[in-house]
């Protein structure tokens, strides 16, 4: 009796164990054969597609199933696929071998069409549901981690060191140095928020960066975050391109399935993408992995498919369902960029950004008055923090090259004051270099000018290190053409901090455009200033004034002013003519208005960030006869409106639209000139104004203009040799004059009336290198106002663009 009671209990023991022996959970790494490198998004399917996962980011996977896992099915575009069979190992890597061919498509001969097409249309169907910014609400952690090292770009022997060149040897140290440590090493840690519509807000928690004691900067992930294939133009690091998932990409783009994995009922699509042959648009190439579940994409690889491109960037994104309602959203990002132009010493120096998000909520609690228009800052203490803190969000601890870069970096920081170091870079982009408690302004100590030839001076303002709350200044400068000096003074104080509200006073004896347009809160560039640099005469001003100015809505800023003015004009018919002199008394009113305009700060600075809305100005200007020595009564209105337009056939659209009236007795240096840009000792682009009318050729108490340029990219010229950017330029005014000029000739001037045509062609970055480029363009003048000699109607520039 007890025999038999023993065997079926030895035979169910036996058989228990046979089955927990049966591993349930499994992890590991998956690499290249060949090169050993780690392989992300590599499809993993367990007991046949039962379960499964892809690798990470660091190649890395970890599996658990509720049933014993039997099999496991490892497959990646470009390599052999392999079957493990796992024993009792929970911990399985596995090695690649990359194959000769790729899979081709397959044409389902019923239909004829490309199987890829229907999960194409039918991820581009479904993005609406999947785009974070539908969603009303979503906050976040992230860690991230830059690095910049470089790699070998030839293959040395180097066994006999004693028979290297220099420029070998020059080589071996910097391979031994890389083999020590990276050349640069940042991790920070962010908290995000955004709110929808469009509110976003992101506080960097702790910031670390090799060579610094105090970085005033931290690195975010905000390219590759905000790229998306859901929408139609992704901005793929300051470049806009084609969205594989845009309407109408399938005749565009050459979709290639790969392959298919069925995971727990539910079909993994792996599909390959690039721009169809004899198509020319800025298109982006790699591999979508597109779930069924939702139609969603889970995995994203891409990079830019031209050939010309001065950088070399590729992205990878993973996605993961979240939450109740198993939102797919982004969890891991990874960005490589190189310069091929440059080189170190034989190495190609590249930038590697890793992030990794966590703490996902789908419902937080967020009320609009969480959001400001500073839409990135630091904490006051982020550089503080331990490396425990760290360590938390790290998906794995430093390795020692790592920690090496930081002991080696740090220390040379140290001694070599690198701080100090980034602390007048900082200035340098402030365009101020501080001497103690005051700062030296540089765009006073040089300038050149049609008008003053080399103007040389000095400006010095008031800093922090003196009070945060005001700042005191002036400035001298002298003319060497005109021989005149020029000198100001102002001082600002802020009233309150978080509406920028601001008390400020103004005295200058300088020079300013007769008939030009003054808006508030306009910020200066590179290319927006040539304008005033080519203008042949200009009026000798003497300013005094006090303005107001603010924040009044999120969105909304504001300035009131009242200044007296002393106006003594250049542009006169005759050297032996008696001196001009206005005396002007004004009261403005100016209104700025750009909806979803965000700030970072950084650097120790409010930095603007590129918005995709429109921005308008809107001043109205009271002449006041009989107040502080005025001797003019009239009213000036003027507006301004900017706008970008970006279509995934034709490119991006410029438009610039401007008018002003003027009425009552007004003086010319306050009425509209043309906007002419042509000085013909100056053959640049200006980028502003008609590019063909002299600068007075046109006077006017009324108009309206229309600048508009279309920006084809390379989508017309794309050569081995020649991929120069087109742009399309038209510019059109009215204007009319109803008030009498008496102090200029009327043969001297004309008022638009019949309207001002012309148009151009830009050939930019013809001479191109990372970030900047050379071009030129030709402008013709047409209609009422062209010249009889069709020559005379032309103008050709030089052009000059930033690249980046």
């Amino acid at each position: 009796m007890l025999q038999k009671l023993l065997l079926p209990v030895l035979f169910f023991i036996l058989v228990s164990s046979a089955v927990f022996a049966q591993v349930r959970s499994v992890r590991g790494v998956v690499r290249d054969a060949q090169t050993n490198e780690k392989l992300a998004f590599v499809s993993i399917a367990a007991n046949e597609g039962e379960t499964g996962t892809t690798t990470n980011l660091e190649g890395q996977y970890q599996l658990r199933h509720n049933k014993p896992i039997r099999s496991l099915r490892f497959s990646y575009v470009g390599y052999a696929p392999q079957v493990i069979y796992p024993d009792s190992s929970e911990n399985i890597d596995v090695y690649l071998k990359p194959s000769a061919a790729q899979l081709q498509e397959v044409i389902v001969r019923g239909s004829g069409e490309n199987p890829a097409h229907r999960v194409i249309r039918l991820a581009s169907q479904n993005k609406e549901r999947h785009q974070l910014e539908n969603l009303p609400a979503y906050t976040y952690r992230t860690y991230n981690k830059l690095i910049l090292t470089a790699t070998d770009v030839r293959d040395l022997d180097l066994s006999d060191t004693l028979q290297l060149s220099p420029q070998d040897s020059s080589y071996l140290k910097m391979r031994q140095l890389l083999d020590k440590q990276h050349l640069f090493l940042m991790e920070s840690i962010t908290d995000y928020a955004y709110l929808r519509p469009g509110k976003t807000k992101e506080t960097i928690l702790a910031t670390r960066v090799s060579g610094l004691q105090q970085p005033s900067f931290g690195v975010v992930a905000a390219e590759a975050r905000d790229f998306s294939v859901y929408d139609n133009m992704p901005v793929f690091f300051g470049k806009r391109y084609l969205s594989p998932l845009s309407p109408g990409s399938t005749r565009k783009y050459d979709f290639v399935l790969q392959e298919a994995n069925v995971i727990n009922g539910d079909t993994t699509f792996v599909i390959s993408f690039k721009p169809e042959a004899g198509k020319n648009f800025e298109g982006l190439q790699g591999l979508l992995y597109i779930n069924s579940d939702g139609w969603a994409v889970q995995n994203v690889l891409a990079q830019s498919a031209a050939d010309d491109d001065k950088r070399g960037i590729k992205l990878q994104q993973r996605y993961e369902q979240v939450g109740q309602r198993q939102q797919w959203f982004p969890t891991e990002l990874d960005v490589e960029i190189t310069v091929p132009q440059l080189s170190l010493k034989g190495h190609q120096p590249y930038g590697h950004l890793r992030t990794y998000i966590t703490n996902i909520n789908l419902n937080p609690n967020l009320q609009k008055s969480d959001f400001s228009v500073v839409a990135l800052q630091q904490k006051a203490d982020a550089h503080l923090q331990s490396d425990s803190f760290y360590q938390q969000f790290r998906p794995d601890s430093l390795t020692a090259l790592e920690q090496r870069t930081y002991q080696r970096l740090d220390s040379v920081g140290k001694a070599d004051k690198l701080d100090r170091t980034i602390r007048v870079m900082e200035y340098l982009m402030a365009k101020q270099i501080p001497i103690g408690p005051v700062s030296l302004d540089l765009p006073r100590l040089f300038k050149v000018s049609a008008f003053e030839g080399v103007r040389l001076g000095i400006g010095l303002h008031t800093n922090a290190l003196l009070s945060e709350r005001f700042t005191i200044g002036g400035y001298w400068g002298y003319g060497f053409r005109d021989e005149e000096e020029k000198y100001g003074a102002d001082a600002a104080f802020i009233l309150h901090k978080p509406s920028e509200l601001q008390l400020t006073g103004t005295y200058y004896k300088d020079v300013t455009e007769p008939g030009g347009r003054r808006f508030p809160f306009q910020r200066k560039s590179l290319l927006s200033d040539f304008r005033p640099a080519i203008l042949p005469d200009l009026t000798y001003t003497e300013h005094k004034g006090v303005a107001l100015s603010g924040r009044l809505l999120r969105y909304l800023q504001a300035q009131t002013q009242l200044r007296q003015e002393e106006h003594m004009p250049t542009l006169i018919p005759a050297a032996d003519a008696p001196q001009l002199v206005y005396h002007l008394s004004e009261a403005v009113v100016g209104l700025r208005y750009a909806y979803g305009e965000k700030y970072m700060q950084q650097f120790n600075q409010v930095i603007p960030i590129s918005s995709d809305y429109p921005v308008l100005w809107l001043q109205y200007t009271r002449g006041i006869k009989g107040l502080l020595e005025g001797n003019y009564s009239y009213n000036r209105y003027d507006l301004k409106l900017r706008a970008d337009l970006r279509h995934r056939t034709f490119g991006e659209s410029s438009f610039t639209l401007a008018g002003g009236l003027v009425n009552g007795n007004a003086p010319f240096v306050r009425l509209y000139n043309g906007y002419g840009s042509n000085n013909p000792d100056y053959k640049v682009y200006t980028g502003e104004g008609f590019e063909t009318m002299r600068p007075y050729e046109f006077f006017s108490d009324r108009y309206a203009a229309l600048f508009f340029s279309q920006n084809f990219g390379k989508r017309f010229l794309r050569t081995s040799f020649f991929k120069p950017d087109v742009v399309a330029v038209t510019n059109i005014g009215f204007g009319d004059l109803e008030q009498t000029i008496t102090d200029l000739p009327q043969e001297q001037f004309s008022t638009m009336s019949k309207g001002f045509y012309e148009s151009g062609l830009l050939l930019n970055n013809v001479i191109s290198s990372t970030f900047s480029g050379i071009g030129i363009g030709a402008f013709y003048r047409y209609g009422p106002y062209s010249f009889n000699d069709p020559k005379d109607n032309l103008r050709i520039k030089m052009t000059l663009s930033i690249a980046f």
